[in-house]
């Protein structure tokens, strides 16, 4: 029983895949993490703007700051996922980055 249990459990990991991140993988996540902070800087002035001004424009603008943020986030953890799958990811950030232009799009045409 506990050569089966011994078994399962070493299935887990596939063999050959190591578990650490190469340096390339390294720089992504740094430069992913980095792109995560450097986007709560307006994040959070666009969120102060609209707690005192309370204008939709500047909902819509901080949506999509948080979403770029969001963006960031997701693209920093595929590198934590074992296995994981390059285009699903790229696919993600796609919807994501559209989401992202069409709400800046519609807050600067939109009237005040």
């Amino acid at each position: 029983m506990m050569s089966w249990l011994l078994a399962a459990s070493v299935s887990l990991v596939p063999v050959g895949v190591d578990v650490g991140l190469e340096p390339h993988e390294q720089t992504e996540l740094i430069l992913w993490l980095i792109a995560a902070g450097v986007s709560l800087v307006p994040l959070v002035i666009f969120s102060i703007s609209y707690n005192r001004v309370r204008s939709p424009k500047l909902l819509i603008t901080t949506v999509a700051f948080f979403l770029f943020f969001i963006k960031a986030l997701i693209l920093s953890m595929k590198l934590f996922i074992p296995n994981y799958v390059d285009e699903i990811w790229w696919a993600v950030a796609a919807v994501l980055d559209i989401m992202i232009i069409s709400l800046i799009a519609y807050s600067l045409g939109r009237k005040s």
